[in-house]
């Protein structure tokens, strides 16, 4: 076991060993087969479609864009370390731990993707003022300017992905975007 010390606040982690990652073939070949066991009919919303087919090919779409779209950023980050600094930016100062439950990784691994974060300036870590023990991460400038470059990157993508669909397709996304947006609240 290992434990690290961050300077500037007095948060030791206990090492728990290392997550493993999912590379772009795993997830493609899991994707299809959520999609082949629902047997994704061609058209949402029809009589014979259940939600389970839908939920299937939603799931399918969202991820294929979405993978789409990293793809097209223009920052040499990795996605967990993009998200893990859009997160503290979005959020503002926020505790290691915390962080980690809402990205969906171990500790040891969010201590490992803040240290890159503070190596490269993106985010600093600053003493809890509530808990002396703790740390708070905050990004800084320079963080707060690579994530508008990627959400600029990625919106002007998806923007003109949007931009070649027919006329029909694009009045369904804007009546669509409430219930996409309700789906992707974190409640």
């Amino acid at each position: 076991m290992t434990y690290e010390y961050h300077e500037g606040c007095s948060e030791h982690r206990k090492g728990e060993g290392r997550m493993s990652g999912t590379t772009v073939a795993d997830q493609t070949m899991a994707d299809q087969a959520v999609a082949d066991q629902a047997g994704a009919p061609d058209h949402i919303g029809t009589p014979d479609q259940t939600a389970a087919d839908a939920a299937a090919r939603l799931y399918l779409a969202f991820g294929r864009l979405s993978r789409s779209l990293r793809r097209s950023s223009p920052s040499g980050l990795g996605h967990s370390t993009t998200a893990t600094l859009a997160t503290v930016v979005h959020l503002g100062p926020i505790r290691t731990g915390d962080l980690a439950a809402r990205e969906g990784v171990s500790a040891p691994t969010m201590t490992r993707i803040v240290a890159a974060l503070v190596s490269e300036g993106y985010v600093r870590r600053e003493p809890d003022p509530d808990d002396g023990r703790a740390c708070l991460i905050t990004a800084t400038g320079e963080g707060e300017r690579a994530i508008r470059e990627v959400k600029s990157a990625r919106s002007k993508v998806l923007l003109a992905r949007v931009q070649l669909l027919p006329e029909e397709q694009r009045a369904a996304l804007l009546a669509a975007l409430p219930a996409l947006e309700a789906l992707a609240g974190d409640g």
